[in-house]
């Protein structure tokens, strides 16, 4: 079996200044998105393009989740008021999967220790890991985590818009 098809291979919906487009988002043991010859990301302007287009690349689109939507108007919000950490927590993972599939600077994947403690606090508040007769974790943020998590956010809609050829 070929390299390609033991990927699997997503549709993902972005709403970008109004204009929705679609990518095509691969998981494997590095995860990321196709990219145009330009080294941009290969996107379409509806789902069914970009399904005819997986069809001729023999590209086996998972259906079974829903497409996944990332709107830039939800993150451009300086003062977030309430932390859905499964939200962040995916539009994070996804901004770094756009930067590594780019290769561009991110700075969700800073080696900072504040940067890294967000991402700590976000993961383990989806309580993915959590036992049974365990209590959720319910993180506290302070004023300057939100303010960061808008940061890193922010910068994540400019490597995607700058991905798209939006600016």
């Amino acid at each position: 079996m070929s390299e390609e098809l033991q990927k699997q291979y997503y549709l993902i919906r972005f709403k970008v200044l109004q204009e929705t487009c679609y990518a095509i988002w691969y998981t494997d043991d590095i995860d990321g998105f196709l990219l145009d010859k330009d080294g941009m990301l290969r996107s379409f302007p509806t789902k069914e393009e970009a399904m005819a287009f997986a069809r001729e690349e023999g590209l086996l689109i998972n259906t079974k989740e829903d497409e996944f939507l990332l709107s830039s108007a939800i993150l451009r919000k300086k003062n977030i008021r309430k932390i859905n950490c499964s939200l962040f927590l995916n539009y994070w993972n996804l901004f770094s999967d756009i930067e590594h599939s780019m290769n561009c600077k991110f700075i969700g994947d800073s080696r900072e220790e504040h940067i890294r403690h967000i991402y700590e606090k976000l993961f383990y508040g989806c309580n993915i890991l959590l036992k049974e007769n365990e209590e959720p974790y319910r993180p506290k943020w302070s004023k300057k985590e939100k303010c960061l998590i808008a940061s890193v956010m922010k910068n994540g809609v400019k490597i995607l818009s700058k991905g798209l050829h939006k600016s």
